[in-house]
């Protein structure tokens, strides 16, 4: 799952770089996204290792899968939003 998590975020990171290499938008706000991509991919191998006491192995990661397409989809609509801003 590791593995997974960390091919999606460097996928999400390859997206928004070549997204933001065209944009004319603001630096910091790409900055600020980069940084949130790269966070991301920490939490969720931080929370890979350690599941929830008291909680279900299979409930907890299909928790977190849901999560973390969440986030991934959020990302992804964030550097769309970015890209408009021209």
């Amino acid at each position: 799952m590791k593995k997974v998590i960390t091919f999606v975020v460097d996928e999400l990171a390859t997206e928004a770089f070549i997204v933001s290499y065209d944009a004319k938008g603001d630096t910091e706000a790409w900055v600020n996204l980069f940084n949130k991509i790269f966070s991301l991919n920490n939490d969720y191998i931080a929370r890979v290792s350690h599941v929830e006491p008291g909680m279900s192995a299979k409930k907890y990661f299909n928790v977190l899968c849901d999560s973390f397409n969440a986030d991934a989809k959020a990302v992804l609509e964030e550097v769309a939003a970015l890209a408009g801003k021209k």
